[in-house]
């Protein structure tokens, strides 16, 4: 049986899309960030990991997972392909305050995991400015057999409480 993202897992990380349908407050203590894809409605949730004393589980701090908007709501874990491939992470330095994060589709942009205010936040460069990552929607295109990424969106707050977007127009790749 093929799965909701048969397609979609075979591209690099950068593919990721995330709608912006959802506000940057609705995030629970435990989100991080959301990717959202313009594909369909489904959303990847990336969410720090907490012991018993609700500080950060430094041997595993980080999870991410799917809510399958577009079917019945329900949480599904990534395969092992989406790990590897588009939508899995690496995080180093795990303390119970935080941990540095970096994903497989763009593993130059770090993001510092940190405690704050009773949760976690996911901080970033986001349009040269320190802000703390919310949403990243990715916009492609079906072209064959895989996608084809036309734009990648960051969102996010800056320090100074504003708002705060990129738009990540990928480099096209020559087939010579």
């Amino acid at each position: 049986m093929l799965s909701r993202r048969v397609f979609q897992v075979l591209v690099p990380a950068i593919v990721l899309d995330l709608s912006l349908s959802e506000p940057a407050d609705a995030l629970s203590s435990r989100e991080l960030f959301t990717i959202a894809r313009n594909v369909n409605a489904n959303v990847l949730k990336y969410a720090v990991r907490t012991s018993k004393d609700g500080l950060l589980d430094p041997s595993e701090p980080i999870e991410a997972y799917w809510l399958m908007k577009a079917e019945d709501g329900r949480r599904e874990e990534l395969t092992w392909t989406e790990r590897h491939l588009a939508y899995g992470f690496s995080a180093s330095n795990a303390s119970s305050r935080g941990c540095v994060l970096r994903l497989a589709a763009c593993p130059e942009r770090e993001l510092s995991v940190r405690a704050s205010d009773g949760g976690y936040r996911a901080e970033m460069a986001i349009a040269r400015q320190p802000a703390t990552l919310r949403r990243i929607y990715v916009y492609s295109e079906q072209h064959a057999f895989l996608p084809s990424v036309r734009y990648v969106e960051l969102s996010g707050t800056a320090a100074s409480g504003k708002p705060v977007t990129e738009r990540i127009v990928p480099r096209r790749v020559s087939r010579r």
